[in-house]
This record gives C-alpha cells, sequence and structure tokens, in this order.
C-alpha cells in the first residue's frame, strides 16, 4: 500500500468524490480521501492522502485558500455560479473601477457570510442543495470568515452588462468564493455570479506541484508516482517533531502517553507534535495535556504502516 499526500489538479465536470474513485482504480487500494471538496464545475488544487496519510487530514495546514476567480456583473443566479438559472439581470450595469475596488474593500478582513442554499451544509441533518432543488429557501446561519486579500487580474476603467473581470482572493477555510461575488454583485447593486473557479493554493499546496489525473496514470505506467507523494513527514512540517527513546516509542505505538518532564518544551496545553522512527515515518500525532497537577504528552492518533 502507498502513503502519502498527492495534489491534483481537478479538471472541470469532474465531482471530487469521482476524483478519487478514479485514483483508487489507478492505484488499485481502497485508502484513499480527499479534503476540502471543489464544486465539479471548478478546477485547481484537490488534495487526496493515500494510505495512513487519509488519517491526518485534521493536521493538515490547510486554513488559507488561494482562488482565481471570474466575476460576471449584471447578472445574478440561483446558484450564485454559471450553472444556475438567471433570477436577475440588470441590462444598464455600469461600474466604474473606483466604485468596484470600494466594494471589494468592504468585503475584505473579517467578515460575516452567509452559506448558499446550493451548498452541501445541513440543517437540521438534511443537505441544503436537496432542499434548494424542491425550491425550499430554509434559515441559516451565517458563518465568519476572513478574506486576506483581493487581486484584480484584470481590470479596465468600466464594466457593462455581463462584463467579467478576473480576481485573485486569498481567504480562510470554509470561504465560498461565489456567494462572495454574490454578495460584491449586490454591494455594486447591479448583482454578480461566479463564471470559473481555480483553486491555486490550499494552506501549503501548490497548483504548481499538482498532477492531472492523465499524468498519475503517466506516472503509475513508468513507475515513478511513489517520487511525486509528499511523505507525511513533510505534509506535517508545520508540526514540531518529538523524538522518544525507542522505549518510549514502543510506548507510543501502543497509544501510552508520554512525561512532559522528560520531553518538555515551551508550550501551551493543546499543542500538537509528531512522533517520527529512525526513518522518518511519522508514528503518530501527540496533544500536550493538562491533568491539573502535571503535563503529558497524550496520543491523538497513531498511525499504522501496513
Amino acid at each position: 500500500m502507498q502513503h502519502g499526500i498527492i495534489i491534483i489538479n481537478k479538471g472541470r465536470g469532474l465531482t471530487s468524490h469521482q476524483v478519487v474513485a478514479n485514483l483508487r482504480r489507478m492505484v488499485k487500494q481502497a485508502a484513499i480521501g480527499h479534503t476540502g471538496t471543489l464544486d465539479p464545475e471548478a478546477t485547481g488544487v484537490l488534495v487526496v492522502g493515500l494510505g495512513e496519510a487519509t488519517r491526518s487530514f485534521s493536521f493538515l495546514e490547510e486554513s488559507i485558500k488561494i482562488y482565481d476567480a471570474e466575476v460576471i456583473l449584471g447578472c445574478s443566479t440561483d446558484t450564485q455560479d454559471a450553472t444556475g438559472k438567471i433570477i436577475q439581470e440588470q441590462p444598464d450595469t455600469f461600474v466604474c473601477l473606483a466604485d468596484l475596488q470600494n466594494a471589494i474593500s468592504e468585503l475584505t478582513g473579517t467578515i460575516s457570510q452567509l452559506p448558499p442554499m446550493f451548498s452541501a451544509v445541513k440543517v437540521h441533518g438534511r443537505k441544503l442543495y436537496d432542499l434548494a432543488r424542491q425550491g425550499l429557501e430554509v434559515e441559516r446561519n451565517p458563518r465568519i470568515i476572513n478574506i486576506s486579500s483581493w487581486k484584480l487580474l484584470t481590470s479596465k476603467s468600466s464594466y457593462g452588462f455581463r462584463d467579467s473581470f478576473l480576481v485573485r482572493i486569498t481567504c480562510s477555510k470554509g470561504t465560498y468564493v461565489r456567494t462572495l461575488i454574490h454578495d460584491l454583485g449586490a454591494k455594486l447593486g447591479v448583482g454578480a455570479h461566479m463564471g470559473s473557479l481555480v483553486r491555486i493554493q490550499s494552506g501549503n499546496f501548490n497548483l504548481d506541484d499538482a498532477l492531472t489525473l492523465e499524468q498519475v496514470q503517466e506516472q503509475l505506467d513508468d513507475g515513478t508516482l511513489a517520487q511525486h507523494l509528499i511523505p507525511l513527514h513533510k505534509a506535517l512540517g508545520h508540526l514540531d517533531t518529538l523524538q522518544p527513546s525507542d522505549e518510549d516509542l514502543k510506548k507510543v505505538r501502543h497509544g501510552g502517553k508520554l512525561s512532559f518532564q522528560k520531553y518538555g518544551c515551551e508550550a501551551p496545553p493543546g499543542t500538537l507534535v509528531k512522533v517520527l522512527s529512525p526513518s522518518l515515518q511519522v508514528l503518530a500525532v501527540l496533544e500536550l495535556a493538562d491533568a491539573g497537577e502535571y503535563l503529558y504528552w497524550q496520543p491523538v492518533k497513531v498511525f499504522n504502516y501496513l
């Protein structure tokens, strides 16, 4: 079985689940999964784990996302993207660059965002898109997100009906870019929806390092796929490393806790560290726990490579 992270450049028209299903067939192993779902029409970075790496997803550093998105002005859709039904048009749309920049500034920083009805968010156990397809709209709780920056990749002095431009958005995990663009159109008073969407970066994982499914097949054919897998110790490189003695390594493998007094560091309770074997395999992720009178390292995930 192969273990590690692979960055896939997802093609348009495929669901994230279909990408994983294709990889399971190609690699001939069942233990494959993905983080950070991309909509079918979106392309770009999809982080995929093989083998034990599928159990590392909650520890990966993916808090920052970067997207290149197409904004189409003067037209709103029910899905907030180009796949939806047009619900409002404004043929007399006119937006000058200064007004666009002002609206963008109002949607920068820490803001509240209402999840779209066409999303996989669950309300009372039901996915919103199932309700939306029945013509229903239900109350949703807003989310707090952070928009670090907008960068206009294409721009001109003014925009009219159905004019489009490209923007690079750096945002927090959980941001709906199409909703952000919908809200931009609302602030401009002309409506807007998202055209194309490309995820350029997810945490430390970049599109420049991504492989298409066709390229993965080529690597499998010539036996070089393993060279393109990111080993777990690199994928978890943001976590400090604890290197216990051989005796304590055995203890960790069986879920035993370690003394903070013996393996102490300047860290608050809740700090996570990784434990490496001599061959650099990540054996476990430990959390610094507070027992009141003393601190100790508690395994929260133990990896088992077969």
